[in-house]
């Protein structure tokens, strides 16, 4: 989809000198444990990750996330931390309730869906954003800004790009959902067929890009705890 080429080259630009410092750690197995520059080991099964969102993250219709595949499939600990219909102001609200009190290492943000659809503008969403990682970092916490992926009608969807293009701007670390939502109209619209909601398919590459970020993730989150 050309709606999200800006991103993907956006993301390219932004992360490529990132991406070579760390390139060598998508060749190391994924359970095994990662080195940091400083020689600390980081399993998969020594942190705590919390995806703090909305249905995308819940998993809607049926429950079943990303999230929960990734947690099968390495060891990693996630907690998923999606309600239903949540806006990135409700996600700041709850994360007294949701987050705070699991004392994760690292707390993934993905909002803006809702907040897009209801017509809030990117300025607020970003106030919401900023303030939820403000408060992570004073608890020791890593926050992990995630781009939405996108959606099916072209208003909400303008205003949805025009906050990924912002977070990118940002100095937040992120992960880009859209990324492989990338694709022929036709393709694109299967994957979401209620306009919004991704099939498992579409959870399937949620995941598959959450697994591929993670040897990053993890090589932040050792410079962020040095």
């Amino acid at each position: 989809m050309k709606i999200i080429k800006k991103t993907i080259q956006k993301t390219v630009t932004r992360n490529k000198i990132f991406h070579s410092a760390v390139a060598l750690c998508f060749f190391l197995p994924f359970l095994y444990p990662m080195k940091s520059p400083q020689g600390s080991d980081i399993r998969n099964d020594a942190l705590t990750i919390v995806a703090l969102g909305d249905s995308i993250t819940w998993g809607y219709p049926n429950g079943k996330s990303w999230t929960e595949m990734v947690s099968s499939e390495t060891g990693m600990r996630i907690i998923n931390r999606g309600v239903n219909g949540s806006t990135l102001n409700n996600m700041l609200k709850r994360l007294p309730t949701d987050v705070i009190p699991v004392h994760p290492s690292i707390c993934i943000i993905m909002g803006g869906t809702n907040d897009a659809n209801q017509g809030r503008t990117t300025k607020e969403m970003m106030a919401d954003i900023q303030k939820m990682a403000n408060d992570l970092l004073s608890r020791d916490i890593l926050p992990v800004v995630a781009l939405p992926i996108p959606m099916v009608w072209p208003k909400a969807e303008e205003k949805l790009q025009d906050l990924r293009e912002r977070i990118l701007s940002s100095a937040f670390l992120t992960i880009d959902f859209a990324l492989d939502f990338d694709l022929p109209r036709d393709e694109f619209r299967q994957l979401l067929p209620d306009g919004l909601h991704p099939t498992q398919v579409g959870k399937r590459m949620m995941a598959d890009r959450l697994k591929k970020e993670m040897p990053r993730l993890l090589a932040a989150y050792a410079k962020f705890k040095k």
